[in-house]
Parts: C-alpha cells; structure tokens; sequence
C-alpha cells in the first residue's frame, strides 16, 4: 500500500489549496495500487477560481431554462476532483475545508473502492441569508440580517454580495414560494413561506445589520422568527458520484450546499455513515442545504445510510429513486426513450444485461419486460436502446424503467430533525429497511413511497419494505404515506410493506396513508395521540 502525504503536495493549513488538491487527485488516477492520501488537522482553503470545472449532468439540479444569460449550462466548478481513482482512501483526520466561491465542493467520477473520511466541508459567506425579526409595529417590521451575510447599497437599493454572487434582497420576491422559516417558539422547525419582503412597499437600513420593512398590510410574523433567502437552483452541489463502484463517505461534516448535499448518480454500492449534515453551533444559520441532503437515483446493489446526523434541509432528508423514461419511438428491437423531467438528462443508466419494465403511465403497471443489449446516449434528453427481443409500436405512449437500477436501502440509526419537506422518499422495488431512526419535525409526511409517470417521472414500485423500531414527533403530514400516482386503479402498484414496533408521537400528523398496495402490514406500533389509518383500493392487515 502506498501512502501519499498531502503536505508533500504543499497542501498545508492556513493556505489556499485549490490547485494543489487538484495535482494530488489526478497523481492517484495514474495507477490502481491501494493508496491512502493523508491530510493533516487544520482549515485549508480553497477559491472557487482556482477550481477545475468540468461539465457535469446532476440528475434532480438546475433545468436548463432556469440558467441564467453568462451562465454556461452544466459547467461545475468543482473544489476536490476525483475522476478514474480506483482503490483509495482519503484521511483528512477532522481536517476543515473552507470554500470561497460558488463550488460544488467534491465530485466523484468514475471511481471505484474510493472512502472519503474525517472531514469538514464549509462555505465562506454562501448566497443564503437569514433575516430575524427584531421588531414590529404599525405598519412595519424590523429584521437583523445574520452575522455571516455581506451586504451592500447602491441608489438606495441592497444587495447581498459575496463571491461570485450579488443577490438583491428583493430579489424573487413576488414569487418565491421555497423561503426557509423557522418559527420563533420552536428552532426545530422548518417551514416553505413566501418572502418576508413580498408586500413591503419600502425597505431601509435604520442601523448597521437592521432594516425596517414597511406595508400596508403587515404579515403574521412575530419577534424572534427567522426567514432564509437563497437560490434555489441548485446549480451546486455538496458531494456528487457518478458511475462510481464501491464508495464509502463517512465521518464527513457538511455545513452549507448550494444544492444537493449528496446526490448518487448511477453507482454501484455506496454507504454513507458517521456524518453530520448540519450547522455548527456556531453557525448563524439554521439551513445546512437548499435543497435535500442525498438524492440516490438509477443506482444499484447496496445503499447503507447509518448514523447520521441531518437538520435544516431545504427539501427532502433522502430520495431513492429510478427514472420513467417515456418511449418515443420502437422499432424491432431498438427504441430510443427520452428523459421527461427539466432537471434530469444527460448521462446513460443503462448497461448490457439490465431488465426493463414497461410501464402504463396511467396504471403504473407493467405491461411487458425485455433485456438491455446495447444503450447510448443520443444528445442530452434521449437515449437509443437495443434490446434482446422485438418490439411493436404499442410500446410507444408507455413509459420504461430500469429494474436493475433499483438498490437496496438501509437507513439506520439516524437522527432528521427540521427538514423542510419530508424525511423519506422510498421508490425502489429493492430490499429496503427504515430501522431505528428519529423522525422530528417535517413538515410534510415522515415517510413517502410514491411512483410517478407524468410529473417528477420518479420510478417505481415496492415489493419489499420494513419500517420498525423507529421514533416520529413533528410530523405535519402522514408519518407513512404510500401513495402511488397513478390516475386508474386496475391492480395493486406497491406491495410487501411492513410498519412494526415504531412510536408516532405527533399531534398534527395524519396517520398512515395507502394506495393502490397489497400484502401490507401495520402492527405493534404505539400512537400517543390517537390512531388513524386510510386505505384507499389496498389490502392493509392491522391492529389499529
């Protein structure tokens, strides 16, 4: 084994390191021996200009009509770049990572028996802004900027600046529905609101950090409740992996993402342990990500998420999920389907061998298999596909999935508090175990297991999945809502679903939901505050 010291590389704390980093991670794609990279105890910096940048496609990101005039498409700037590494472990033994700029902060490609460990990955003043309310009277509101936020005046108007950012305060301010809000009776709340400044006629600074809005109309807000402004593009992200084997993340801190804090894109056996996806306590801001903190999508094999930490997520904890791709055209044994949803295009999940399902996108059923001989991408939204037996045009108007992208999941042990949507979305037809987690404070449904063919085009169905030993408070919508979007019930989408041995302590909460699933279970589970369970076209045995 070789062992590679990164202040060889003149990686060294207290220093900008951004180039640096990048000669060390492209001398370990040079051959596939075990190695390990050491990287002393310290903060390191790192500026965004001095980033490689790659063009990435990051399936749940940014659209391509949402970039903006200047902005090339897909183009990352990308802080740690691990592209072609086999067999590597990167120690940076509680190292802290700080980045200037706009980044996504690390990008796996490619990469095969690659662990990640023992670091702290921050953002130095990042584009989200917290506003509190400080005071309030006839026809105004006070609020104090955080500490962290830079701002500035130009012609009597204010800008957020910061590098390579200048966002004004008005800024989407008739249409942003996503604002963070964190009530002042209980900060492990996070809730969607529109902007705080949305029916304000005029803002001004009265003193250094503070500014009085005034209305004609002034909003339900009360002292000490926070707003958080922001992009919500998702043009960055935390950690990214593609086509990547065997990748291990653990004991990694991440404070802000500009995005998606963890996205798994087509990979193979992935496990994600001992890591905090929060603030620090010293953190102005009670917001670790715009948007989820791990998207999983079209992977295989094993996904293990286990003994983490997660708080203040801009949208859900964790997604797993396969695409619909719509058929466009069959012809014998080839068809070419096209990616359906803004956010998802540009890469192949798709490989020799794979079984495909054909999908009523009405039903959700399937309606016919084949094998995968060939695949290739053709441009950024289609793919051909040549496939062991032939086709007939009946086909086309059907959506298709990979079934062997589809993973097994174990999420244990983790603790999701103050996620501003839902903790869980479940839609893979793999083994999955949700075990001995702390569900706090959604402010959606605690669990969801859906499957769509005409909106997010997330795939798909369940056949087995174990819910126990887990613990929900906070739940403002159902705490399992199993609910299939399918418009025409002619058979049962999910089934084989198991909910034992857990507490629902929740006085808002719903209860369970289920659609459209067969062979489920609901037993052994304690409910504080009364028990509620609506089935709509499913067999649900129950001691409720």
């Amino acid at each position: 084994m070789k062992v590679f010291y990164a202040k060889d590389y003149g990686i060294v704390p207290g220093k900008e390191v951004a180039k640096q980093v990048d000669v060390l991670l492209r001398k370990m794609s040079e051959d596939d021996c075990e190695k390990v990279v050491e990287i002393e105890k310290g903060e390191y910096f790192m500026n965004s200009e001095n980033m490689p940048q790659p063009c990435l496609y990051i399936t749940n990101t940014i659209g391509d009509s949402e970039w903006e005039s200047g902005e090339m498409p897909h183009k990352n700037r990308v802080g740690m770049f691990f592209k072609d590494i086999k067999n590597l472990t990167v120690n940076a033994n509680s190292a802290v990572f700080t980045f200037k700029g706009q980044a996504t902060n690390v990008a796996f490609i490619n990469c095969e028996n690659v662990q990640f460990k023992n670091i702290e990955l921050k953002a130095e003043n990042p584009d989200m802004h917290g506003l509190k309310v400080v005071g309030k009277g006839l026809g105004y509101v006070d609020f104090r900027i955080d500490k962290e936020s830079v701002y500035t005046e130009e012609k009597g108007n204010y800008f957020f600046v910061g590098k390579d950012y200048k966002r004004s305060f008005t800024k989407d301010r008739f249409t942003a529905f996503w604002i963070g809000f964190v009530p002042a009776e209980n900060p492990y709340v996070l809730k969607r609101t529109s902007h705080p400044f949305r029916g304000a006629y005029s803002v001004k600074e009265r003193e250094k950090g503070i500014f009085r809005a005034k209305y004609l109309f002034v909003p339900g807000c009360k002292y000490g409740d926070e707003y958080y402004i922001f992009d919500v593009r998702r043009k960055y992200q935390g950690i990214f992996a593609s086509q990547c084997k065997n990748l291990v993340v653990e004991g990694v801190k991440q404070r802000f993402n500009y995005g998606l804090a963890n996205v798994y894109q087509d990979c193979e056996n992935v496990a994600v342990k001992k890591c905090v996806f929060a603030p620090a306590d010293t953190d102005a801001k009670k917001m670790a990500s715009v948007a989820d903190f791990i998207q999983v999508c079209c992977c295989r094999g094993k996904v293990e998420i286990t003994d983490n930490i997660f708080c203040g997520a801009g949208d859900d904890c964790l997604n797993v999920h396969g695409i619909h791709f719509a058929v466009r055209t069959a012809e014998k044994n080839t068809i070419r389907v096209v990616f359906r949803h803004p956010q998802s295009h540009g890469f192949c999940p798709f490989r020799k061998g794979d079984a495909i399902r054909f999908v009523n996108p009405r039903t959700l059923l399937c309606e016919g298999e084949n094998v995968v001989e060939d695949a290739v991408l053709r441009g950024e939204y289609e793919i051909e596909i040549k496939l062991a037996d032939a086709v007939d045009g009946d086909v086309c108007g059907l959506v298709t999935e990979n079934a062997d992208a589809c993973p097994d999941v174990l999420f244990a042990r983790n603790s999701a508090d103050r996620i501003i949507t839902r903790g869980l979305l479940l839609t893979t037809s793999g083994k999955v175990e949700v075990a001995d987690n702390v569900f706090g404070n959604t402010s959606m449904n605690a669990i969801l297991i859906s499957d769509d063919a005409k909106s997010w085009y997330e795939s798909g169905l369940v056949k087995d999945v174990c819910i126990k030993g887990n613990s929900f408070f906070g739940t403002d919508g159902y705490y399992l809502c199993v609910k299939p979007e399918n418009s025409v019930h002619r058979g049962y989408v999910h089934s084989g679903i198991k909910v034992e041995n857990n507490l629902f302590s929740s006085p808002k909460a719903k209860g369970l939901y289920f659609k459209s699933s067969e062979k489920c279970v609901v037993k052994n589970n304690d409910f504080v505050y009364g028990k509620s369970l609506k089935q709509i076209n499913s067999d649900v045995e129950s001691d409720m």
